[in-house]
């Protein structure tokens, strides 16, 4: 019996313990079939990240393909791949205050043309401006700059840029024809809402108008040095002001130079020297027109040549170059103009001899990141002579002898790249009767607006 019963017992035994290993070889098979199946998804979860890489990857290639078969732009035509043509609007409006009339303003030793007295009083559209550019073939990029602004109560649109300039040329050279801002200094070729300030330099003021522009063709050349040098020069029609009377052919030219570079991380420099010159005939002084003189005089004329010399000079400093946070800016320019020829009217002619200069420094500190202040100040300097000084009254031309000065101060603040809401405040000194001047401005850009160069 006992043999029987052992058997029996080890038969139990094993049978339960097969049972057992039976329902644990299910358990790993379950879990091995739901592994697989995990491990399935993220595979297929792989491969279609992996598809749509590739997707993306040759979409990258066709992109950079196009990028470079394009002509690498200059700097006026980067960020306009956004539109064709890139579209912008400078709204620029502002109030005006003063202690004196501005009807009354004179710049002593200069006859004012053109735009180059005050802004209204009270509240006014200021200059707003509509810019339109684009790349026109592989060949030539285009510009055109519309300025709306304020004139006695009426609007008056112009064009102050129209051009065409040449793309890829080689050996570093750049053509632009048309109407642009003349290379004469620094600020010159600056659009008035690039301006550190509200208003124009004096000097600018008294020898422009506030700028000088060209119609003409305008050269360029920058040399295959490790430190930026470009060497260039402009012809023009002449037909603008201190060049403006009757012309033919070639009316006015210029020659300059500039070079630049940075000094470490912190710190970057440019510097300039520029010579323009201009033969006027009939070149018309508004006189007594604008001033309260005989409006019905005869308007003064001149004739002869006119040479006006410039040097700048501008530093920049942002900690590690990054001028987002906190950056100076230093900024110097000076003038010299001149003249030499005649001055007549229907009844009188005089020999006449000019000699009109100045300049301006100021000094811009960005404190915060949405924060900026300033200080500005301006001189001139004239000393005229003509054999018939009725002429030079009747020309609104102060002999003199007196020097005017201007010191302004501005506070503005910045809640985007787009926008500027700007204080500022001149004590002017441009003659005898010294005028307190205060002006509020806000500057918005919509649009395709590209960076300004340095």
């Amino acid at each position: 019996m006992k043999p029987l019963k052992l058997a029996l017992l080890i038969a139990a035994s094993l049978g339960t313990s097969i049972s057992v290993h039976a329902d644990e070889i299910s358990d790993l098979k379950a879990e091995f079939l739901q592994m697989r199946a995990d491990y399935e998804q993220r595979i297929e979860q792989l491969e279609q990240r992996l598809a749509q890489a590739e997707v993306t990857t040759n979409e990258v290639k066709t992109e950079v393909a196009s990028v470079k078969a394009t002509p690498s732009p200059t700097a006026t035509t980067r960020n306009n791949n956004s539109f064709n043509p890139a579209i912008s609007m400078v709204l620029n409006g502002q109030f005006s205050n003063y202690s004196e009339s501005p009807d009354n303003y004179e710049l002593s030793g200069f006859a004012l043309q053109g735009e180059g007295g005050l802004a209204p009083e009270g509240l006014s559209l200021g200059e707003s401006e509509i810019t339109m550019s684009a790349s026109i073939d592989q060949l030539l990029f285009g510009q055109a700059t519309i300025a709306l602004h304020d004139d006695a109560g009426t609007t008056e649109v112009g064009i102050e840029e129209a051009f065409i300039q040449t793309l890829g040329l080689s050996n570093g050279i750049t053509v632009r024809a048309g109407r642009f801002y003349s290379p004469m200094g620094y600020l010159n070729e600056k659009h008035i809402h690039a301006w550190n300030f509200a208003d124009a330099p004096l000097i600018y003021r008294g020898l422009f108008g506030n700028q000088l522009t060209t119609d003409g063709v305008k050269f360029s050349y920058l040399l295959p040095t490790d430190q930026m040098i470009e060497l260039g020069g402009t012809v023009g029609s002449g037909d603008q002001h201190p060049g403006a009377g009757t012309n033919s052919g070639i009316g006015d030219w210029l020659i300059y130079a500039r070079t630049g570079g940075d000094i470490g991380t912190n710190h970057s420099w440019q510097a300039s020297a520029s010579h323009w010159q201009s033969s006027p005939k009939d070149r018309e002084y508004a006189g007594g027109h604008n001033h309260g003189g005989d409006a019905g005089a005869d308007p003064v004329l001149f004739n002869g040549d006119t040479d006006i010399s410039n040097v700048s000079l501008i530093y920049k400093w942002a900690p590690n170059g990054n001028f987002k946070q906190k950056n100076i800016t230093l900024l110097g320019e000076y003038f010299y103009l001149n003249e030499d020829g005649q001055l007549n009217n229907s009844t009188e002619l005089a020999q006449y001899d000019a000699k009109q200069y100045g300049g301006f420094v100021e000094g811009i500190y960005q404190f915060a990141p949405r924060w900026r202040t300033g200080a500005r100040y301006d001189w001139l300097g004239s000393k005229l002579r003509a054999s018939d000084d009725e002429l030079l009254t009747d020309a609104d031309l102060d002999f003199s002898g007196f020097h005017p000065q201007r010191y302004s101060l501005m506070l503005e603040w910045l809640p985007s790249e787009f926008s500027r809401v700007r204080a500022q405040v001149n004590h002017d000194k441009s003659s005898r009767n010294d005028d307190t001047q205060l002006f509020l401005q806000y500057t918005v850009s919509i649009g395709a607006h590209g960076a300004h160069s340095f």
